[in-house]
């Protein structure tokens, strides 16, 4: 018998004969009282350990602060537990970066690569001369927290360089006003608003953009990017993507702008043979 609850109900309670509860976040030290001592409490974990979750849009928020003289709400925090103390096992979706943030709990850690909802033929069509001047930036929410800032303000100053933003950063009122300029009004900026990546339309996207550009500030492992990795883009990452890169992505050193820079820089700069092999990689890589 499996019993399902709302990841935030605060009022369901696991059965007296529970054997395994399984949680991602918040509620395995709430049920510990009412678990038997043979259950196995396992956290899902799907971001790292919320301090370190939390400290990073913190950074990110106050860089923005530094180079704009703004202050910009949160909009990705999430509320302090002890999940991994209760746990028995941990269980992440991403690479050692998630992995490390639980470390100090001392317990098992089993990672589950995260999966896509879709596949997609190799583009065997895509012209990677034009490809590889084209970068690609998509999630869902949280701008600040997914790095959207650091991208605009590096390819603002990058105008021999194309970017496509898809997203909804107008469902961030402060976000999108200091932002405005940079998603509607500059040349190389092209915004496209939501993009179901089920569609014809993202697998053309892939087919004329070679690289996911995607600095996120902390992830669980970022499904995002493992969806354009599927659809044959290379992935320039950060480290708190938590996206293993091999030897076919390229690393953003940091999660500032000039990084951002210099990483379209040297993607741009690669022979097209080179960007065609490193996309295939990450293709062959996702897929495995």
């Amino acid at each position: 018998r499996v019993e399902v609850c709302d990841y935030d109900d605060k009022t369901y309670k696991p059965p007296a004969d529970c054997r395994v509860a399984i949680d991602i976040h918040g509620n395995l030290e709430r049920w510990a009282p009412e678990l038997p001592d043979r259950c196995i409490k396992i956290l899902h974990a799907t971001g790292p350990h919320w301090l370190q979750w939390n400290q990073a849009e913190l950074a990110g928020l106050a860089s923005i602060r530094d180079r704009n003289g703004i202050a910009l709400r949160p909009r990705r925090q999430v509320e302090p537990s002890r999940g991994v103390e209760v746990a028995d096992h941990v269980v992440v979706l991403g690479n050692e970066y998630t992995a490390d943030s639980f470390a100090f709990g001392g317990k098992p850690v089993t990672r589950v690569p995260i999966s896509s909802a879709y596949e997609f033929d190799w583009p065997a069509d895509r012209n990677f001369e034009q490809a590889k001047r084209n970068f690609f930036w998509v999630a869902s929410y949280g701008m600040v927290h997914k790095g959207l800032d650091l991208v605009l303000d590096a390819f603002a100053g990058l105008p021999e360089l194309r970017l496509t933003v898809c997203g909804r950063p107008e469902k961030e009122g402060d976000f999108f006003s200091l932002y405005r300029r940079e998603l509607e009004e500059t040349p190389n900026i092209s915004f496209r608003g939501w993009m179901d990546m089920g569609t014809t339309a993202f697998a053309e996207m892939a087919r004329t953009h070679a690289t996911l550009v995607y600095p996120s500030k902390a992830e669980g492992g970022a499904g995002s990017a493992i969806h354009c990795m599927h659809a044959g883009m290379l992935p320039a990452c950060t480290r708190g993507a938590s996206i293993d890169l091999g030897n076919f992505g390229v690393s953003i050193s940091e999660a500032t702008v000039d990084s951002v820079r210099q990483a379209a820089l040297q993607i741009a700069a690669m022979p097209p043979a080179e960007v065609e092999q490193r996309a295939r990689l990450a293709w062959e890589h996702v897929r495995r």
